[in-house]
């Protein structure tokens, strides 16, 4: 539907159709429930239970767990918001384990800086002692 532009605009008209349609404070209602909604009722759980058993792409622990969720509702109740909120985000071993990667990242970095903060000292050093060599050298000669 995605690439048909025909559809597309064919289901806008649709939709811009039962808005203009639509029943108390603007919402649309189905088609045949124009009287704000007085004569529609909820399916029952059997008619429910039977698209639920037409639907191919389920697997029958999905089949079973929507059957007990149709049949037998449960309402959540305060536990059950309690146990969400007081679940954390993050354990703080989550956080240990991220503090000691970040900790090693930054141990490599020094380490191969303090490496090359060596290397350079040292070809400073023996450059100088070279230029200080071919000083001494040339004095010589001049003496």
């Amino acid at each position: 539907m995605a690439e048909d532009p025909l559809n597309q605009q064919a289901f806008a008209e649709d939709v811009a159709a039962a808005a203009a349609a639509g029943g108390e404070n603007g919402f649309a209602v189905p088609p045949g429930q124009e009287s704000g909604g007085a004569g529609f009722q909820m399916p029952s759980p059997e008619d429910i239970w039977k698209l639920v058993e037409q639907m191919e792409d389920i697997s029958d622990a999905e089949r079973e767990e929507l059957r007990e969720s149709i049949f037998n509702p449960k309402a959540p109740t305060a536990e059950d918001y309690m146990r969400q909120l007081a679940q954390p985000g993050h354990s703080s071993r989550e956080y240990l384990v991220f503090m000691v990667m970040i900790a090693l990242i930054v141990l490599v970095f020094a380490l191969f800086g303090y490496k090359l903060y060596k290397s350079l000292t040292e070809k400073q050093i023996k450059k100088q002692e070279k230029l200080k060599s071919k000083q001494q050298k040339k004095a010589k000669k001049s003496n």
